[in-house]
């Protein structure tokens, strides 16, 4: 019969969480360290599931980076990407965001064009 330890388990699950996040950010373990202002040999042992984080560390990660906590906590996977794309929006100030949503708007505008014509391309012509 398998003992799961609750502890070592749970603070494997945020190390790794954590480590997905730092990818996500296509950052190394130096480059997340600095930007968080914890230690590096400190955050392999968390990725590893060796230590904890404390929950002022966890403020730390969570305002560098513009992420909620959610997901280390809790490991709520409701889209990570659109979740961190909401947040760093919210952080701008009013006259950025709104030119984020333009920029955003048009992008949008010309995926779904570039994928109407590959659509149309694909019919057979009848």
């Amino acid at each position: 019969m398998i003992v799961l330890e609750p502890d070592k388990d749970y603070n494997l699950l945020v190390g790794l969480r954590i480590r997905e996040i730092r990818e996500a950010f296509q950052m190394t373990r130096a480059e997340f360290s600095e930007k968080c202002d914890i230690s590096e040999s400190f955050l392999a042992a968390v990725e590893s599931g060796k230590k904890s984080i404390t929950s002022k560390t966890l403020y730390k990660i969570c305002t560098a980076l513009n992420v909620s906590a959610d997901y280390f906590i809790l490991g709520k996977n409701n889209d990570f990407k659109t979740d961190t794309a909401l947040e760093l929006l919210n952080s701008l100030d009013d006259f950025s965001r709104e030119s984020a949503m333009q920029i955003l708007n048009q992008y949008v505008i010309a995926i779904n064009n570039v994928r109407s014509r590959n659509d149309s391309a694909k019919k057979p012509q009848t």
